[in-house]
């Protein structure tokens, strides 16, 4: 099926969101990992480029 640009857009755009919150979810589970595991939070802030606050809101 050939897609108008439009719907090439779309669907490009779609697929980048998707992936890009795939990589944030990815990220907060590491970081719930590494909490668990007895890192400290600013060890976690750290490597992970989260803020404190998102930190502590993963919980």
């Amino acid at each position: 099926m050939l897609l108008n640009p439009v719907e090439r857009y779309m669907k490009e755009k779609g697929i980048k969101e998707g992936m890009e919150k795939g990589v944030v979810k990815g990220k907060l589970e590491d970081a719930r990992r590494m909490l668990d595991k007895g890192f400290s939070l600013d060890d976690v802030v750290d490597v992970t480029g989260f803020s404190t606050q998102q930190i502590m809101d993963i919980e």
